[in-house]
């Protein structure tokens, strides 16, 4: 299923998310932060957050976004490749600068802080 379909779905729905069970065929558009779909295939099942994904897939890293749908891979393994759990800390580490939005600015901020000191306890600093 397109990104545009899945938006204009999540629009028609008027619910806080809605379920998807396709995959997901990334375009370049822009997606408003907060168009939150659940994404499952039967097995494992995760939220994530379209318009901070399609930030990240314009101006950071498209395989990033393509392993985080990808439910065959776990947190843990998209942890292990990336360094993080979920694509608001991929967004607070590593698009930054593309977040035009002071409040999600100001929160990613401090998310980056928090997740930055994770990792240095993970690691023994």
């Amino acid at each position: 299923m397109r990104l545009s379909e899945i938006v204009t779905k999540f629009k028609l729905s008027e619910e806080s998310e809605i379920e998807v069970k396709d995959n997901i065929e990334f375009e370049e558009i822009d997606v408003d932060i907060g168009t939150r779909v659940l994404l499952t295939n039967g097995k494992r099942r995760r939220i994530a957050d379209l318009g901070i994904l399609s930030i990240i897939y314009r101006n950071c890293s498209k395989e990033f976004v393509k392993d985080y749908l990808d439910l065959s891979h776990s947190l843990e393994y998209i942890h292990d490749k990336y360094g993080v759990y979920t694509e608001l800390e991929y967004l607070a580490i590593n698009c930054e600068s593309f977040v035009k939005d002071k409040d999600v600015l100001a929160t990613i901020k401090e998310l980056k802080a928090y997740i930055l000191s994770r990792e240095n306890k993970q690691h023994g600093f």
